[in-house]
């Protein structure tokens, strides 16, 4: 059918054009009766007004001439078949006696250019104008009997255009017909099977959302666990004012930042999106304490033999994704844990340093549960175990991500054995940094939290960094354009300004060149992927710890620091 009407519109549109084609044909050869006439009228006013050596109307009389030479040639114009628009009657009427109107035109249009010269040598008799208007009445004849042949002609042509019009309808019904046999009774069928599968779709739809609401609930349960940490143990520094209750705390409230970090992670796999990872610079060994600091206890609680066995090169300063890391060592800690009812839970944790800043974290975790293979089986008939059950999907994603492995054994008699390998980079010591510099470096902090504002002044003075705090970015702005900065850290979401404005301002309007550090808890792709096009030049989320800003702050202001 598809090919039928776009055939059908083909034709029509030849056809049709055909028709367009003629109408102007017959406009064409009417308006050269008009033309003849006018031509000769302009001669007989320029008689009448005899001025000498003048032609008052000659632009006129001259454009007449060639608009009917133009008109002549159109309307005898050939291709490689004959001619284009006339028919055998038509040639004949023009090439043939006793009309000869090819020749008839020709020879009026001589007239015409010999009267005009006549006329400027102020030389036009009346016997040469007579001459002229008797040729036009001529001429005049045989133009009616070519504007009837051209009529006719085109008469022709919606003939034909009719015939085609019924064979086009008589063939669509015929195909019409082919089409309810042959393919709107398969189409039913397959819209049939396309509703099954949409209800399948439907069912699978709110499956995963049921499981994504199972999902919210296990997490609100897991971060509430090391908020309650948090919350007692500050309780109990307040009455006690011990050191290893504030310790307790500061790993809980870490705790907490993975556990959220794993529900970003969460969200950008059910959406289908790439999860991105964090480089960061810390000690491995801060990494590796966090987890094994947070599953001790419970093992401890069910009165298992829990292990640790770290080596001194994790005290090395590396650059990885911490967060993630100490999630993937508290998920194998976690199975661990959680699958073995007695015995022991051993973790064997060191790094592998190759040349320039290579180098490999390596944990070993080995328990004596029932085993991989059964825990496995297991898992598939009881969802009741603790944890938000993302699960060993995203660890091996996450440990492809790194490009590192992850490695699971039985153990003999029964057990686990755990082997993850995770390549990271070697910070080499420098001697010197940013803020041991001489001159002191101003940094403009941009965030309406005040309780967010103070804990990041205070990091940014242990760089040694002069900072001034503003609200907004009205604010923001107006210390910029008083006073010179060496760096701006900006928050995003902020009342009478926020920070997009800001930084497209800064940027736009003042034209500053200064490097601009976003630090914000805004984690949507679309607002980070923004504010890089404004302007900005990097990025921390909230909560930020003391190493990462360093890191940041030193890449965008050590160049500053060593011009000076």
């Amino acid at each position: 059918m598809a090919i039928l009407i776009t055939t059908t519109m083909v034709t029509m549109q030849v056809l049709l054009s055909q028709q367009a084609i003629s109408a102007n044909v017959i406009n064409t050869a009417g308006m050269q009766r008009m033309l003849s006439q006018k031509a000769a009228l302009l001669l007989g006013n320029e008689f009448i007004k005899g001025q000498q050596n003048k032609f008052f109307n000659e632009h006129a009389f001259l454009e007449t001439i060639e608009k009917m030479r133009v008109n002549h040639a159109f309307l005898v114009e050939r291709n490689g078949q004959g001619h284009v628009h006339l028919s055998p009657a038509l040639i004949q009427l023009y090439f043939q006696q006793p009309s000869e109107l090819e020749r008839q035109v020709e020879s009026f249009l001589e007239m015409l250019l010999e009267a005009h010269s006549l006329v400027l040598a102020n030389q036009l008799s009346i016997e040469k104008l007579q001459q002229i208007n008797e040729r036009s009445q001529q001429l005049l004849l045989v133009l009616d009997q070519a504007v009837t042949l051209h009529e006719e002609f085109a008469t022709s042509k919606v003939t034909t255009l009719q015939n085609a019009e019924l064979l086009v309808w008589i063939f669509g019904l015929l195909i019409l017909a082919i089409e309810i046999r042959w393919i709107f009774y398969p189409m039913e069928v397959s819209i049939k099977n396309k509703i099954s599968h949409l209800q399948r779709l439907r069912q699978e739809s709110n499956r995963l959302k049921h499981s994504k609401g199972e999902f919210l609930a296990r997490a609100s349960h897991e971060m509430r666990t090391p908020l309650q940490a948090i919350l007692g143990y500050l309780h109990l520094f307040q009455e006690t004012k011990q050191q290893s209750h504030l310790d307790i705390v500061s790993h809980s409230a870490q705790q907490l930042h993975v556990l959220l970090s794993s529900i970003d992670d969460y969200n950008a796999l059910s959406e289908q999106k790439s999860i991105k990872l964090e480089n960061k610079v810390a000690k491995l060994s801060d990494t590796v304490a966090l987890p094994i600091s947070t599953y001790k206890g419970a093992a401890e609680n069910k009165k298992l033999d829990f292990q640790s066995e770290l080596g001194d090169e994790l005290l090395q300063v590396v650059k990885c994704d911490h967060n993630r890391v100490a999630w993937l060592l508290g998920e194998l800690l976690n199975n661990a844990v959680k699958f073995t009812e007695k015995g022991a839970v051993r973790v064997v944790a060191h790094g592998v340093f190759g040349a320039n800043e290579q180098a490999s974290l390596v944990c070993e975790i080995s328990d004596t549960g029932p085993g991989i293979s059964s825990i496995q089986k297991h898992d598939e008939d009881t969802k009741n175990y603790q944890g938000m059950q993302l699960g060993l999907a995203r660890a091996r994603l996450l440990v492809s991500m790194m490009g590192g492995q992850l490695v699971f054994n039985d153990c003999e008699p029964c057990g686990t054995k755990v082997r993850l390998e995770l390549p990271v980079k070697l910070i080499l010591q420098k001697r010197a940094s940013f803020y041991q510099q001489d001159a002191t470096q101003n940094v403009l902090l941009v965030e309406d939290n005040l309780l967010n504002a103070r804990i990041v002044i205070s990091m940014l003075e242990k760089l040694k960094l002069s900072v001034v705090h503003t609200i907004n970015g009205q604010e923001a702005i107006s210390a910029l354009q008083n006073e010179e900065f060496s760096l701006v850290i900006m928050d995003l979401n902020m009342p009478i300004m926020d920070g997009f404005l800001a930084i497209k301002l800064i940027r736009q309007s003042l034209g500053l060149e200064l490097p601009i550090l976003v630090l914000t808890a805004n984690t949507s792709e679309q607002s980070i992927a923004r504010v890089y096009e404004l302007g900005a030049n990097t990025h921390l989320f909230k909560p930020v710890d003391f190493a990462a800003l360093q890191e940041k702050v030193e890449v965008l202001l050590l160049p500053t620091a060593l011009s000076e």
